[in-house]
């Protein structure tokens, strides 16, 4: 998760103070989620930062393999 969330956001040019600008969480909230130390992002947390870049919740904080592996048993879709 971690990854991806860094990535697209130097991808945009955004600073952590700018997400937390753009999102209205506290910037050592934001860091804490960004490098891993808070494991479970709520809901809202994670559609405030999607939104902040531009993205879907899914592309930045869908756990990797793991929602493969449930699409590919339950129906076939894949997730990710």
């Amino acid at each position: 998760m971690r990854v991806r969330l860094k990535a697209r956001r130097n991808l945009l040019g955004y600073t952590q103070k700018k997400m937390s600008e753009l999102t209205g969480i506290e910037r050592t909230k934001y860091t804490r989620i960004e490098n891993g130390s808070i494991k479970r992002v709520s809901v809202d947390d994670a559609f405030l930062i999607a939104k902040a870049l531009n993205t879907t919740i899914e592309s930045i904080f869908a756990l990797e393999g793991v929602c493969q592996k449930y699409a590919d048993r339950s129906t076939g879709t894949r997730w990710s």
